[in-house]
C-alpha cells in the first residue's frame, strides 16, 4: 500500500500540543487512581482494625506507618485546661458553630503523654458569652473516640484560608499555625487528634465511620484519553478531506 501524506504544518503543531495536554491531563488522572485507590484501601483497613487501647498503641501504630485515620480508640486520663482551649470554626446549616479542642493526658506514664482531643460543639453565642458547659474530667475513666490525621495546609491552602485570630481564640483549622500547645510535654502527639464520642460505653461499641471519598479518576482519565483520541482521528480526516491523504 502507498500511503501519500502531506500535513498540514499550522494544524501539526496544534494538534501535537493539545495531543501533550490531553494525554498529561490521562496520566496525572491515572495517578491520581492509583492514589486515591490506595488511600480507600489504608481507611478500609483503619477503620475495620481493631480499636486502640492507649496513646502508646497508637504512638507505635504511627511509628510504624499503619493507617490510623477513622481508627477507634480508648484512652484513660484526664480532659481538661481550660487555658489550652481552642476553637475552630465549623461550617454546620442553622448557624455558625465552633468545635472545642482540649488536651487529653493519659494515665499510666511516668511523663506526660498528651494528644488534643474534640470534646464538644458550641454555637457562636456559647462561645462569645463563654458560659458554655466547659467539660472536664479529672477522674481517670476512659473515653472513646476516633483517631483523626491532621493534614497540615499546603501553600495555596494557606493563602486562602481564613487567618486565626489567636486573641478571640479563632481558628479555621485544627493547629492551624502549628503551635497548639507549645508549653505541654514534648511527648503531645500533634500530627494526629481523637474526636471523641461522650455517650460511647466502649470502644467497640462504636459504629464504624466510612469517610465519603469518590473516586472517578478512572472515569475522568478515560475522558481525556477518548478526546486525545478523537483529536488523531480528526486531525486525519480534515487530511483526507483536502486531498493530503491518500492511500
Amino acid at each position: 500500500m502507498n500511503i501519500k501524506f502531506r500535513p498540514m504544518p499550522w494544524l501539526t503543531g496544534i494538534v501535537a500540543v493539545m495531543l501533550v495536554i490531553l494525554i498529561s491531563l490521562g496520566v496525572w488522572q491515572y495517578q491520581r487512581l492509583q492514589w486515591k485507590t490506595d488511600l480507600l484501601a489504608e481507611v478500609e483497613a483503619s477503620v475495620t482494625a481493631p480499636p486502640l487501647t492507649s496513646l502508646e498503641d497508637l504512638g507505635r501504630a504511627i511509628d510504624a506507618g499503619e493507617p490510623v485515620d477513622f481508627r477507634r480508640i480508648e484512652i484513660k486520663g484526664v480532659i481538661g485546661g481550660e487555658l489550652y482551649e481552642y476553637h475552630v470554626f465549623k461550617s454546620q446549616a442553622g448557624g455558625i458553630y465552633w468545635d472545642v479542642f482540649r488536651p487529653f493526658q493519659a494515665s499510666g506514664y511516668a511523663s506526660p503523654r498528651i494528644i488534643f482531643v474534640r470534646t464538644q460543639t458550641i454555637d457562636k453565642t456559647q462561645k462569645s458569652d463563654n458560659d458554655f458547659d466547659r467539660f472536664f474530667r479529672s477522674e481517670l475513666e476512659p473515653v472513646y473516640g476516633y483517631v483523626r490525621e491532621d493534614h497540615p495546609m499546603g501553600r495555596v491552602e494557606s493563602w486562602v484560608k481564613s487567618k486565626p485570630n489567636i486573641e478571640k481564640n479563632r481558628w479555621f483549622k485544627f493547629n492551624q499555625n502549628g503551635k497548639w500547645g507549645e508549653a505541654l510535654s514534648s511527648t503531645t502527639i500533634r500530627s494526629h487528634y481523637v474526636e471523641l464520642d461522650l455517650d460511647a460505653k466502649s470502644a467497640e461499641a462504636l459504629p464504624v465511620r466510612r469517610p465519603t471519598i469518590r473516586n472517578n479518576h478512572r472515569d475522568y482519565m478515560l475522558t481525556w484519553f477518548s478526546f486525545a483520541g478523537l483529536l488523531i482521528i480528526f486531525y486525519f480526516l480534515i487530511h483526507k478531506r483536502a486531498g493530503r491523504l491518500s492511500w
